[in-house]
């Protein structure tokens, strides 16, 4: 105790206290365009994050190679129509026979095109599949978009109000300074007074870290690193 007299005693003399100016301030948005929960905030983040995700894009190129697919089926589907009907047209009396009653090379290209269509259903469903899974990683980037937004908020009006609260305690502490250098106040007074102030200190430093960690993800997301 005699120690913690002694050295609030230094104190009160010639020695500068930290003042709550040197609490954490609040972080540069780096390369954000806006930081806040609003619509537009929230909406431009939203865009440049689904721009930038690595999961819609690979999603994108399934979806074009499907595309592509279903291209080529459909070139191969009228290929395959017009060729039976070629098929009627032949000198061979056999092969005539066996197309107009439905076998032959006809049955053959007929058979063809249903497969072709089986196969562009399938291509179809994979790709309907492909894109609700597009509409369901957009929502949930937006999701988190506007869950980090928030977050950031939040520790930021816990990070103001942290900082008040310790200004206002090293005024009292300056004042309770001075008041003990004239032999008024009690070591017990000041050393609560040390501790509150540490604890504050303590509390803006994770805030600080909270809101840190919000803006890191957003930079993340939206592809700024």
């Amino acid at each position: 105790m005699e120690q913690g007299k002694h050295r609030f005693a230094r104190e009160a003399g010639e020695e500068i206290a930290p003042s709550a100016s040197s609490a954490p301030s609040a972080p540069p948005a780096l390369s954000l365009p806006c930081l806040d929960s609003s619509n537009e905030c929230v909406n431009e983040l939203t865009n440049r994050a689904i721009a930038s995700s690595n999961k819609l894009k690979k999603l994108d190129e399934k979806i074009a190679l499907i595309d592509q697919r279903l291209e080529l089926m459909e070139d191969r589907i009228a290929y395959s129509q017009k060729k039976t009907w070629t098929n009627y047209v032949t000198l061979d009396p056999v092969k005539l026979l066996q197309n107009l009653f439905g076998g032959g090379d006809v049955q053959r290209d007929r058979l063809a095109i249903a497969d072709l269509e089986i196969k562009t259903a399938d291509l179809l469903a994979a790709k309907a599949e492909l894109e609700r899974q597009q509409e369901e990683e957009k929502v949930r980037v937006g999701d988190k978009v506007l869950r980090l937004l928030l977050d950031y908020e939040a520790a930021n009006r816990r990070h103001r109000l942290l900082s008040s609260q310790l200004e206002t305690l090293e005024q009292q502490r300056e004042v309770t300074r001075i008041a003990y250098k004239f032999g008024r106040g009690s070591t017990s007074q000041i050393l609560g007074m040390e501790d509150r102030r540490d604890r504050i200190i303590e509390q803006i430093t994770d805030v600080s870290i909270d809101r840190d960690v919000s803006v890191r993800e957003l930079l993340h997301l939206i592809g700024e690193k």
